[in-house]
């Protein structure tokens, strides 16, 4: 897997949020991001009505661009957890949020603020766009990363897909995920 180092120091996420089951995740998780295009693509660059202020926050800050996964557990590995727990018959919560990087102005009632890890953080690029993101992402946790202990997550650090790009039936289409390294 195509992959770098990158440094992110003093950002915060702004998105919408969702408390989701581990078990229901994967199902989940795409449910929601449809909500996000109703709520936000479909009125504002489909049927190019004036944005209201939680879809002009939305568009000024790039929410869509990441799906944060974090948990409030102290002194917890939420990357372990997910390996643990994502998929399985467990009705612990994870908050998922659907955001962009926060670039100041007003946080709109349905959205919050996210600080997120200051340091390095290990950038995976999946290949085959958004049809292939779940195939890979499973691999990643499961194969790719124990064969890299190199790339150890800090405890209490959230995990972040990222999106990039318009078209996400294209196989050309970008993403993969994102966690912070020690």
């Amino acid at each position: 897997m195509k992959h770098e180092i990158i440094t992110l120091a003093d950002v915060q996420i702004i998105g919408m949020a969702k408390e989701i089951a581990f078990c229901k995740g994967q199902e989940e998780c795409p449910k929601f991001w449809g909500e996000y295009v109703e709520r936000i693509i479909k009125p504002v660059f489909i049927e190019h009505k004036t944005p209201d202020a939680f879809q002009q926050a939305a568009i000024d800050n790039g929410v869509g661009e990441f799906g944060l996964c974090t948990c409030d557990i102290p002194n917890h590995n939420c990357m372990a957890c997910a390996e643990q727990n994502f998929g399985a018959c467990n009705s612990k919560t994870f908050t998922y949020v659907i955001g962009g990087i926060y670039k100041g102005g007003s946080v709109p009632e349905g959205m919050r603020l996210f600080p997120i890890y200051s340091g390095k953080w290990l950038k995976v690029h999946f290949e085959g766009g958004i049809k292939a993101f779940q195939q890979q992402y499973q691999k990643f946790y499961k194969e790719w990363l124990p064969q890299h202990p190199e790339y150890r997550c800090p405890n209490n650090a959230m995990t972040m897909e990222w999106y990039n790009g318009a078209d996400i039936e294209s196989p050309d289409y970008q993403c993969g995920v994102m966690i912070p390294i020690e």
